[in-house]
């Protein structure tokens, strides 16, 4: 090879490898390391015909990244018949399921999502942190169970409106209600002596002096 080739061979390799290198020296924050993956689906086939096709899954967590969490998903069903969601379990904990389940043939449940009527599904513990991968594995009565690798998020962004419901604090009772008496009644000081006094008691008269 002549010692022209050579050098644009040279020069051609520096090309290509000048935009890995320039990925490298971005460091974390390079955008191509910012494209997170899409949201878990997949498609379970009903023995004698038919699928359930599941998209959007995700296990949302409360504001701080822990449980509890939401397991979020969209649920059609393809199959020759109507079909139920009889269980959810985030790796090997079990959510407890609120709300109608039934899947009608050729409709769809969309599971904590917002909206009226819509099921929820929510587990107390979590194994991993924000940002991890999980097993999420759901049964139907017909279709049986069928397993997805999901994605851990905060409740921001899209998935802001997904996070599960902050419970409402139980007010305190008041002094009096916890001391058994009744609202706005007068309670007796410690120690303090009662005596009663005759309301306008006749003061007796002098004698008369003779």
């Amino acid at each position: 090879m002549s010692r022209t080739l050579r050098r644009g061979a040279v020069a051609a390799v520096i090309v290509a490898i000048a935009p890995v290198l320039a990925a490298c020296s971005a460091g974390s924050s390079a955008a191509t390391l910012q494209i997170k993956p899409n949201t878990a689906a997949t498609t379970l086939n009903i023995p004698g015909g038919g699928q359930l096709i599941l998209n959007g899954i995700a296990v949302v967590t409360d504001a701080t990244g822990n449980a509890p969490a939401n397991v979020v998903a969209s649920i059609s069903n393809n199959e020759n018949q109507d079909d139920s969601l009889v269980s959810v379990t985030v790796g090997t904990t079990a959510a407890t399921i609120t709300g109608p389940t039934k899947l009608r043939q050729g409709g769809a449940l969309f599971l904590s999502i917002p909206g009226a009527g819509n099921p929820v599904a929510q587990v107390a513990t979590l194994s991993q942190p924000a940002g991890a991968n999980i097993p999420v594995t759901f049964g139907f009565a017909n279709g049986g169970p069928v397993t997805v690798l999901a994605q851990i998020q905060l409740p921001t962004g899209d998935y802001a409106s997904f996070a599960p419901a902050t419970p409402t604090p139980t007010p305190l009772p008041s002094e009096s209600k916890v001391a058994g008496l009744p609202s706005g009644s007068a309670s007796a000081k410690p120690g303090a002596s009662h005596k009663a006094t005759p309301s306008g008691s006749a003061t007796p008269s002098a004698s008369p002096t003779h």
